[in-house]
């Protein structure tokens, strides 16, 4: 996969904008001014989820190019059948729309990219990530189960096997983790007691933001935990985002999560009125919340 026609296009743009020596025109398209990592030079991270990525125009790379850490792809098996399709319901699937297609094929071509064998990466020690502006940031793959968890997550652990190979797979050892460039996150009807029972794992579980504990819920089986924050909260959720108390409690819970080493997130934050999503945006921001569950990801970005 080439990477190289935003960076062209990009080059082309300055030199119609300002006079430009001929010589340096002359690069334009050339290994003087592409490279490998084209496709997120200039991106900068923003802890946003990308909730439902694959309703996007393009899953995954839409999500990319916003700097989003985390992206979500809900996906379905059926018996017989070894693909695990991506959609929100069973009318939305496609032979097209896979696991693998939409997600496990294209980061297989970015880090690829990303991770030139060369003379110059010979002592290279660890392996990039995904974004060219921060290669120590991982991408979370939360990977929503929508069928029977205990049918279904050993396809998952099948499709996932060519980035586990790569190396580029954040992976557990007891207690250890040795983060890659993707953590897998299970979620949905991810089976909670077949992830905690391998030792040896490259993948983790989403931790009940609301329950939890160091003995059921550390953080070498879940580093990241979710809720949603209708039902964290209770109360209804007035028109200017979080009360006093809610805003506690909602405090509490990060802080609790923090002390873990455990990242948060909160999803079903009320959409409307606008007024209070934005508030409600803010507040989960301010409390300190690592990944901002989102649809609209161009409005997102403009919050963090």
């Amino acid at each position: 996969m080439k990477f190289q026609l935003a960076a062209a296009i990009a080059v082309a743009g300055v030199a119609s904008a300002i006079p430009i020596h001929k010589e340096l025109l002359s690069l334009k398209g050339s290994l003087g001014t592409l490279y490998n990592s084209d496709l997120t030079r200039n991106v900068f991270v923003k802890g946003i989820h990308s909730h439902n990525d694959y309703w996007r125009d393009v899953p995954l790379f839409s999500a990319l190019s916003y700097g989003v850490v985390s992206v979500e792809a809900d996906v379905w098996h059926f018996e017989g059948d070894d693909t695990l399709y991506v959609g929100h319901h069973t009318a939305a699937l496609n032979s097209e729309r896979t696991l693998g297609s939409l997600y496990v094929d294209p980061l297989l071509d970015i880090l690829t990219a990303a991770n030139p064998k060369n003379e110059f990466t010979v002592n290279q020690t660890s392996p990039n990530g995904v974004f060219d502006t921060n290669s120590g940031q991982t991408l979370y793959l939360f990977i929503d189960v929508k069928t029977d968890g205990n049918l279904t997550w050993p396809y998952v652990e099948t499709a996932l096997q060519p980035l586990l190979e790569k190396g580029w797979l954040t992976t557990v050892s007891g207690s250890q983790i040795t983060y890659g460039p993707i953590t897998v996150i299970g979620t949905g009807n991810t089976p909670y007691d077949y992830v905690v029972a391998q030792k040896e794992r490259f993948y983790f579980f989403d931790g009940p933001i609301a329950t939890l504990n160091t003995t059921a819920y550390p953080v070498y089986v879940n580093p990241v935990a979710s809720g949603s924050l209708q039902s964290v909260v209770e109360t209804k959720i007035g028109p200017n985002g979080l009360d006093s108390a809610q805003y506690t409690k909602v405090k509490k819970l990060v802080t609790k999560a923090h002390d873990m080493g455990i990242a948060t997130r909160f999803w079903d934050v009320p959409w409307w009125p606008v007024v209070r999503r934005d508030a409600l945006y803010r507040q989960i921001i301010e409390i300190g919340s690592d990944l901002l569950n989102a649809d609209d990801l161009a409005l997102a970005s403009t919050f963090v």
